[in-house]
């Protein structure tokens, strides 16, 4: 009875004394680092190194600790040295350091860190190891508990990148600092470090999870580290999880991922115009008719457009029979985790988002409305990247998601993301390495496309000719294609690499990254900068317990190109950074003044301008003479597509046909149905398109060189003036748009000037 009594005793008194301290010690973190900044949580030293200790905590005044030191003490020794913490504004925290100089290499040390106030204190402990630097040799095997031993998985030392770590260009040469396991799984890596540092040992390979093993240097020589595969079947009734959750730990990446066209695509409105123009089109055949609310009424309607229609261009007279795969699939590529679902059939995939996001019946989900987003991307196992695909646009046609089987939710065996590091073994993520996450392949998906169509040549009574049928491929989303035939790959024989920066360059490499300075010229992107920060994918609070890489491995989620998202006046750098414009070749001859402009696609792996075809740009050139313009005496002017629509919405402002200049545009041709629309429809619904009449934008490293004249007014000084605006829709589509309801507020929101250059010549 009197042992019961006491434990009662005793355990009340634990749970008192735990409600009590429970203050003390919640939030409470220490780092021990060999870096001043605390950037790393070390436990091996030299002798040579100096020991930083950080102690925070959230909870206490720090003003009213009374004591605050740390203590060393050495395995076997009674004494113990003390040393004092002091209060660190900058990080908010008690720091202090010491000098390892007094300590013999192999000591093993305990330190306990103190923070005291006058009823409780906080005490951590730990223990050190002063060791010596040496390279050391780790054996082991790679297995799958299943299936045996894993020939060819990538092995080395968490945190190690593949590259020259005495390199430090923006591009550093590679060197290998992984090694493959052989036929046995058997492998052994050479790693420098510390005697009693703790190391991860990790392996990766396509197909399975990483996975890795903790050892100490000097004490462990041996790793056997176990994959596990995932299961091999898609789950189409995953739930995608929101971005808000990598936010957590990811807080850089998730921030600039928000900010970037990538989380607007579904909602932005320039899109949203574009799904709007899109399915009128789609659904009635007539693009003029998109006030007609009943268009949305089916999700999945059947193609009207112009299947069945007749149509002449140069080379024949032709019927269209159809379009290959399915074109109604904004979703595809700008709310693919939605597209990517399954209709009640279980089989129909979802194709369709604009009844979604343009009518008060929402199909969408907040996490379909993230349009780009993280849990979708880290789902990709493989692309497609053939050339049988490049046709083909989106999520439904050539990517290979493997989402988990959603009854078994946050099991290991319910997780996994797809990424580009084979070591990454954080429990929570169930990573999984694939390559392709690096390289411009995995764009492919909703960055090339084309329509193409099945053409039956028929005479001049519509009556088939018994000609062969023809397969017409009119490309759209080009970008890929634009980057793979040019100097920037290195992919195709007929293209060596040749491009500013000497080297190879990925789309991530420029859209992820900032691109590399010019070398030539010393220019660089405005605001230029590199990641420096080895932890920069991690959040401040996870920085101690992650992966510290080699900054020029990281791969920043900006995506920044054009930038439509931004709002008006801001900068967007990189297309004041794409292209050179300068005046050449001026003079004066017989009151004449003659002058080219050159429009250099200096910085850009693709066509200037890219994308989808409604972008364009317009080289605007004006002269004048005492404060009057002269007029041209020859031809080269702005193209139709660079005017106004007719009576449009903006009266008159930035009607830019007809006048000096130049348009940069894909200029397609659609069935003429309306030919007021059609200058300026035919480049925004490429999806529809039935020939190219015309493609005058500029290839990657080539030079755009227009001529022009003007008379002269006297012998005073002329002006001459040359400027490049950048629009992501012709003039006269947002003027049809707005006449329509459909108001994309100011033409600066469309109108974006990225160059300006002024000359002056004396007659």
């Amino acid at each position: 009875m009197k042992y019961n009594t006491t434990l009662k005793i005793t355990i009340v008194f634990f749970i008192v004394s735990v409600f009590l301290c429970k203050g003390a010690f919640a939030g409470v973190s220490y780092t021990l680092s060999r870096n001043a900044d605390f950037s790393t949580d070390d436990r091996a030293f030299l002798a040579t190194d100096t020991l930083f200790v950080k102690i925070s905590q959230n909870k206490y005044d720090y003003h009213d600790v009374t004591k605050s030191v740390f203590t060393l003490k050495e395995k076997g020794k009674n004494s113990k040295n003390e040393f004092e913490l002091t209060w660190n504004t900058a990080q908010s925290a008690f720091t202090g350091s010491v000098s390892f100089g007094d300590y013999e290499v192999g000591k093993k040390i305990t330190i306990k860190i103190l923070l005291e106030w006058k009823d409780y204190k906080i005490r951590k402990k730990a223990r050190l190891v002063v060791g010596t630097y040496e390279t050391w040799e780790i054996a082991g095997t790679v297995y799958d508990k299943y299936s045996g031993n894993i020939k060819d998985a990538r092995v080395r030392i968490q945190g190690m990148a593949d590259i020259n770590k005495n390199d430090e260009s923006y591009y550093p040469e590679d060197e290998a600092h992984y090694v493959l396991s052989d036929e046995d799984g058997s492998f052994l890596i050479t790693y420098e470090g510390i005697s009693g540092q703790e190391v991860i040992v990790a392996a990766g390979k396509e197909g399975f999870k990483n996975a890795g093993k903790e050892i100490i240097l000097g004490e462990d020589d041996f790793a056997e580290i176990a994959l596990s595969t995932f299961p091999e079947k898609d789950h189409s009734d995953y739930e995608y999880r929101t971005s808000k959750n990598c936010k957590k730990c990811h807080s850089n990446i998730y921030n600039e991922w928000n900010d970037s066209e990538m989380a607007a695509s579904a909602m932005n409105p320039i899109n949203q115009l574009n799904f709007l123009l899109y399915t009128a089109w789609y659904v009635t055949g007539d693009r003029s008719n998109f006030e007609d609310d009943s268009i949305f009424n089916d999700p999945n309607p059947e193609f009207v457009g112009d299947k069945g229609k007749i149509f002449e261009d140069d080379t024949g007279r032709y019927k269209i029979l159809g379009d290959a795969g399915n074109l109604h699939d904004c979703a595809d590529c700008h709310s693919p985790s939605f597209a990517s679902g399954l209709q009640g059939d279980g089989k129909t995939p979802k194709w369709d988002m604009r009844a979604g996001v343009l009518t008060d019946v929402d199909n969408l989900s907040s996490i379909d409305k993230q349009g780009v987003h993280c849990d979708f991307c880290h789902k990709i196992q493989n692309v497609h990247d053939g050339e049988e695909y490049w046709t083909e646009p989106g999520v439904n046609y050539k990517v290979d998601l493997l989402r988990p089987d959603p009854s078994l939710e946050s099991s290991k065996e319910g997780k996994v993301m797809f990424g580009p590091f084979d070591d990454v073994t954080y429990k929570s993520m169930q990573a999984s390495y694939v390559p392709l996450f690096k390289k411009s392949e995995i764009c492919t998906s909703c960055h090339q496309d084309a329509r193409k169509l099945y053409l039956q040549p028929v005479d001049e009574n519509d009556q088939p000719t018994g000609e062969e049928t023809i397969e017409r491929i009119l490309w759209s989303e080009d970008t890929y294609r634009e980057w793979r035939f040019s100097g920037y790959s290195g992919l195709e024989e007929d293209y060596p690499v040749n491009n500013y920066a000497g080297r190879a360059l990925q789309c991530q490499d420029c859209h992820m990254k900032d691109p590399p300075p010019d070398p030539a010229t010393g220019k660089s992107i405005a605001n230029y900068k590199e990641v420096t920060d080895s932890f920069y994918m991690l959040s401040e609070d996870k920085k101690q317990s992650g992966t510290s890489r080699d900054p020029r491995t990281i791969y920043p989620h900006h995506f920044e190109g054009t930038n439509q998202n931004l709002p008006v006046g801001e900068k967007k750098r990189y297309l004041d950074w794409a292209v050179d414009l300068s005046v050449s070749n001026a003079s004066v001859t017989d009151g004449i003044v003659s002058f080219d402009v050159d429009v250099k696609n200096s910085h850009t792996g693709h066509a200037y301008p890219s994308g989808v075809t409604q972008r364009n740009v317009v080289l605007y050139v004006e002269v004048t003479q005492t404060g009057n313009s002269l007029s041209q005496t020859n031809d080269q002017v702005v193209d139709t597509p660079g005017g106004n629509f007719p009576n449009g919405y903006y009266n008159g402002e930035g009607d830019y046909a007809g006048k000096s200049g130049k348009i940069f545009i894909k200029h397609n041709r659609m069935l003429e149905d309306n030919k007021d629309l059609d200058p300026f429809f035919n480049d925004i619904l490429y999806a529809f398109a039935v020939e190219e009449l015309y493609d005058t934008r500029i290839k990657a490293n080539e030079t755009d060189t227009t001529h022009y004249e003007f008379q002269t007014l006297d012998n005073s000084t002329i002006t001459i003036t040359a400027r490049l605006i950048y629009r992501f829709y012709p003039k006269g589509t947002l003027e049809f748009a707005a006449q329509n309801g459909y108001v994309i507020s100011s033409l600066e929101e469309n109108d974006y000037e990225s160059h300006k250059v002024e000359i002056t010549v004396e007659p």
